[in-house]
């Protein structure tokens, strides 16, 4: 039987509890805490448009709002809406790349109504997917620094590609695995972002499915990349590296 909204909320409330009173540093529940939340990109929209930045602010909103109109004409205005202007500069000097990313109201007043019950403010939301460059930026400065990466994040059914140049994001994509084969995918993008002369110089891979089947196959099929599971504790698992990505973002 599915949970209703006060279920789920009373729940949350008493698994923070457990959590609050094994920190040391907190005397009880009714303490100043603060926390990041971390959303996954299955539960937002991102999407890749071009925009004209020579137009002043408010045009470059509307055309973002009307870009994401044409996928939701009826609840556009649902959604709290971001966006990141890629510097790609593929198409010309003032018409950029910029990643749309849009989420839902109704679920971030849901996040907000289940810390408000626990007594947690919320210090920052954000996606997954993006904030893994922090992660990436503390844990293989050397590798990442002056240097083209494709980050490659595996979920249940989906697959995120990022593009950071310098550390920066500078391209992202995605594609629904289905019945697809992940190593079909994955192959396919890093061969149409080097045939767009991005020129990739190191791979990253983290999630939930990935492993390290997909590395060594990777590191077959491209020699003169390299290719690394993001594991910041130094462990298999990366599933958790987004939060350490969060965690560093909040230092």
């Amino acid at each position: 039987m599915r949970k209703d909204k006060f279920d789920l909320i009373h729940e949350f409330e008493d698994a923070i509890s457990e959590v609050l009173k094994k920190d040391p540093e907190i005397e009880n529940n009714d303490a100043n805490v603060t926390a990041g939340i971390l959303i996954g990109t299955e539960q937002t929209f991102l999407n890749v448009t071009p925009v004209d930045f020579e137009e002043d602010n408010s045009s470059v909103t509307s055309h973002i709002i009307w870009e994401l109109s044409n996928y939701f004409p009826d609840t556009y205005k649902d959604f709290n809406v971001r966006y990141y202007r890629l510097n790609n500069n593929r198409v010309s000097e003032n018409i950029d790349d910029t990643l749309l990313i849009a989420i839902n109201k109704k679920k971030l007043e849901f996040i907000k109504t289940l810390c408000d019950s626990s007594g947690i403010k919320i210090r920052n939301i954000e996606i997954d997917h993006i904030v893994i460059e922090k992660c990436l930026k503390e844990k293989y400065p050397d590798d990442i620094i002056g240097k083209t990466v494709l980050v490659i994040g595996i979920k249940k059914g989906r697959v995120d590609f990022s593009l950071l140049s310098d550390g920066e994001i500078r391209y992202y994509d995605y594609a629904c695995l289905g019945g697809s084969n992940l190593k079909y995918l994955v192959v396919n993008e890093i061969n149409l972002l080097n045939s767009l002369l991005f020129n990739i110089e190191n791979m990253f891979i983290y999630g939930e499915d990935s492993n390290n089947e997909l590395r060594e196959f990777l590191k077959e099929q491209f020699e003169n990349t390299g290719v690394f599971n993001i594991n910041y504790d130094n462990t298999d698992d990366t599933a958790f590296s987004p939060l350490y990505g969060l965690a560093l973002k909040n230092v």
